[in-house]
């Protein structure tokens, strides 16, 4: 009866042997597996007919490769995968206007890099293709999945017999030359992504590429080729004290005009004409005033503005801004060159050589191994310490002087949007200093009134109302800098016409090749005879490294350098150290960055 076999266990019983599955006819696994949807022999033709019978959006075509691709095992993956990529031609790249076909191989292809794939020897030829073909892997650092996975699949390969020709592996060179030589992406962590990918190709092809080659790719061409021109500027602290006397009365406009008030000199043409006489050819107008009120109205819409107005008189100030701005201007730091290595070393001295190679030698290391310090210091003497010492401390000022910090790096960013500003002047008028020499005052207040009546009558866009505010960027409440003022940003554009999107702030920023380049110059100077020079050093490179360059988390000049200065520092111990490392706490604002300061501290308190 039906009933009385209802739950009978026969799970597990003892003395009947499990099914043995059907062993595969030929060595080809995928061609043995019958295709759902009839197709031909080939394992993409298999793929393609399985894909179309299990469509789950008839709009797209490509939609039924991801359950197909679950019909196979990792074996039949793997030869899917050589047959999308030496049979179709297909390598990962999208197509436009693609046919169905090429649809569902690119669908599948992509789907693929998610799945347990298997290949065998013979599968090398393919995996070497895509990786070799496909741009996006020199280029893109979010295919990382992909590229880690096809490397697998490729040692897979070789350890099952397969083999790298010269040409294959003078291919995979080039091909991780291409991507350390390629321009740096914004964030630092996938600058680094980059570089470590590079590194598995130079691995995988049995390249190792020596601090030699690393110097002579990185030796030259640091320099800024936008830098601030060093040079005199006799015209400086007129421009100062006329922005100022501009700023100043645009500040009065807007208190005789905030609210409902109504200034007694807005009342009659001959109030307004003794109150804002004419100054030379800027002559300011009642009609004009009367009948245009928006930049007065501009002024009033930033009553309650988030970082205030600007201190008027620190216009005055800016001439003195400039040498900042100048020096932190001139070179690069972007870059993957590094800057100014001829201040530090004679590249045509092996000696020299030998030890700026020494420096780029533990890169991915967080710390100086004792091993590297011996090396270091044997290295510096056929050249002597004093001699090492010396170049070595005017190459760090190159990175961190003048001194950083909120308020100067404030003062820094004056500097380069005054030196720009006085160009803009310069060429818009640049009889005004020596016909208005005497009269500042009067010309700064017929500005004004000419600005905020929306009369501008060719003066430069330069002077205009945003003098009153100040420019400090702010983002989730933060700020990088206190006190910007409200100047014309400097703009950039290459020889060949193409704008720079650039600033100081971008140039100023250390790439990853650099900050491997400052991290051994840093664990280098506190083996130097100086120790007092070696601490100041280490104190104004933490500093400068620290300085937000605007807001954000990665927005630091470089959190990796100031973390090496501040441990390197701390690591020299004695009581010597407590006066720099109590101010650093006081200056670097960023928390992770302070953690070890403050914990030195309460640790000799």
């Amino acid at each position: 009866m039906g009933f009385m076999g209802f739950g009978r266990k026969t799970f597990g019983r003892k003395g009947l042997a499990p099914l043995q599955p059907e062993k595969p006819k030929s060595g080809r696994i995928f061609g043995n597996r019958p295709s759902r949807g009839g197709g031909g022999g080939s394992p993409f033709d298999r793929f393609y007919a399985d894909a179309r019978e299990l469509v789950t959006n008839p709009s797209y075509p490509a939609s039924g490769c991801n359950q197909a691709l679950e019909l196979l095992t990792p074996e039949e993956r793997g030869d899917l995968l050589a047959d999308i990529v030496m049979g179709q031609g297909h390598y990962g790249e999208y197509q436009r206007d693609a046919s169905e076909a090429q649809l569902i191989a690119q669908h599948g292809l992509s789907s693929l890099w998610n799945k347990e794939v298997e290949v065998r020897k013979e599968h090398l030829a393919a995996l070497l293709t895509i990786l070799l073909r496909n741009k996006d892997y020199r280029q893109r650092y979010y295919y990382e999945t992909q590229v880690s996975k096809l490397l697998k699949l490729i040692n897979s390969a070789i350890k099952q017999g397969a083999y790298l020709s010269s040409g294959d592996c003078e291919a995979l060179a080039e091909m991780a030359s291409e991507i350390r030589q390629a321009r740096s992406t914004y964030r630092k962590s996938d600058t680094k992504k980059m570089i470590l990918r590079a590194e598995k190709l130079e691995k995988l092809a049995g390249v190792e590429v020596s601090a030699t080659e690393f110097l002579m790719e990185r030796c030259e061409g640091a320099e800024n080729e936008f830098a601030i021109p060093d040079k005199d500027r006799p015209n400086a602290q007129f421009w100062a004290d006329l922005l100022a006397e501009v700023a100043t009365n645009l500040n009065d406009i807007r208190l005789a005009t905030k609210g409902s008030k109504r200034a007694n000199w807005a009342s009659t043409e001959a109030a307004f004409n003794e109150q804002w006489p004419a100054c030379g050819d800027v002559r300011p107008s009642y009609t004009d005033w009367k009948s245009s009120a928006q930049p007065v109205a501009e002024l009033k819409a930033n009553n309650g503005r988030r970082n205030g107005w600007a201190d008027t008189e620190a216009y005055r100030t800016l001439p003195g801004a400039i040498a900042g701005a100048v020096a932190h201007s001139r070179y690069d730091w972007s870059m993957g060159q590094i800057p100014g290595l001829d201040v530090l070393a004679d590249l045509e001295n092996p000696a020299w050589t030998a030890l700026v190679e020494h420096l780029i030698t533990q890169r991915r290391a967080t710390k100086a191994t004792k091993t590297w310090l011996k090396e270091a210091l044997e290295l510096c003497k056929p050249l002597g310490l004093e001699t090492v010492e010396e170049k070595l401390h005017d190459w760090l000022a190159l990175f961190h002087s003048p001194a950083l910090g909120r308020a100067n790096y404030t003062s820094v960013i004056n500097g380069d949007r005054f030196a720009y500003t006085i160009d803009l002047l310069e060429e818009a008028h640049g009889d005004w200093p020596q016909g208005h020499a005497d009269e500042v005052a009067a010309l700064g207040k017929a500005i004004a009134i000419c600005v905020a009546s929306g009369s501008r009558d060719g003066i430069n866009y330069a002077l205009s109302t945003n003098l009153v505010l100040t420019d400090d960027h702010s983002y989730k409440n933060k700020t990088a800098t206190t006190g910007v003022l409200h100047m014309p940003k400097p703009s950039y554009k290459h020889a060949d016409g193409r704008t720079a999107y650039k600033s100081l702030s971008s140039f100023m920023r250390l790439s990853v090749e650099n900050e491997e380049f400052v991290r051994g110059a840093l664990w280098l100077v506190a083996l130097m005879p100086n120790r007092a020079r070696a601490i100041e050093a280490l104190e104004l490179t933490a500093l400068s490294a620290a300085t937000y360059l605007w807001t954000g988390e990665d927005a630091m000049r470089s959190k990796i350098i100031a973390n090496a200065a501040i441990a390197t520092l701390i690591a020299m111990g004695g009581d010597d150290v407590d006066a720099p490392v109590l101010r650093l706490s006081k200056l670097v604002e960023h928390r992770t960055v302070q953690a070890p300061l403050l914990k030195h501290l309460n640790a000799e308190s």
